[in-house]
């Protein structure tokens, strides 16, 4: 199941978009759990009990927190979900490129638009969810999103995989082989002993990355110079 967040204090706007996320559902045979918010600060607590969706669906002109502000925070939590903007004033469409929306729709276009919108939508969906690995211990075997991967390190003979929503899991694998078998770009070695994922890197400090989930991970001598130089690139800095 697919779940879709909705944040407008527009309560007439929200009907209409519920209604033609119905119409889609039928269209395509396809579930949507629609959670709808009428004030931003009430989707930002879900983000902090770790409630995610998939995708995000925000009104750009909203009292107390925009939906730029809104998706900025959204971003802190997520990479991978996609943000849809609404948008009454098209002159505003180009302003939330930081959050790298996926669509601006036009509230007066929202009949028209919005279909190719959740096309889009649940092709990056599904595009995000391939990524997986499959984690073992000996009989016991767990399915893992390359996003949901925080770290993995060598510690005292066993592999552990520290997840962000599946707590830590351990693995048979050497760590090279495992590095080797998720091939992914976004994975980093700091240490010959460990390697991050840099979307949750929210600081870089002498030898210390400061990681979103608040855990300070050590950087090697041997692995600073690469390191930094990796992160500035992927930063765009």
């Amino acid at each position: 199941m697919i779940r879709i967040n909705i944040c407008d204090d527009s309560k007439q706007d929200v009907e209409v978009l519920k209604r033609e996320l119905e119409k889609f559902e039928l269209k395509r045979h396809i579930d949507f759990e629609v959670i709808t918010f009428v004030k931003p600060e009430l989707l930002s607590y879900e983000l902090l009990d770790n409630k995610l969706a998939d995708i995000y669906i925000l009104d750009v002109s909203m009292p107390g927190m925009n939906g730029f502000e809104l998706a900025e925070e959204i971003r802190k939590y997520t990479d991978t979900a996609v943000i849809i903007f609404l948008t009454s004033v098209e002159s505003m469409a180009t302003m939330g490129y930081k959050s790298r929306a996926l669509r601006y729709i036009l509230k007066m276009n929202i009949e028209r638009e919005l279909e190719e919108a959740l096309d889009s939508a649940l092709y990056q969906v599904e595009k995000n969810d391939e990524k997986t690995i499959i984690i073992r211990r000996y009989s016991e075997y767990w399915r893992v999103s390359y996003s949901d991967i925080i770290c993995v390190s060598r510690i005292s003979r066993q592999l552990v995989i520290a997840t962000d929503s599946q707590g830590e899991l351990t693995d048979n694998r050497g760590i090279t082989e495992f590095y080797n078998a998720i091939d992914d770009n976004r994975f980093l070695f700091i240490d010959r002993g460990c390697f991050v994922n840099v979307d949750y890197i929210s600081q870089l400090s002498g030898y210390e990355l400061k990681m979103k989930n608040g855990k300070v991970l050590q950087i090697s001598r041997r692995c600073l110079h690469d390191v930094k130089k990796f992160l500035l690139e992927y930063w765009g800095l």
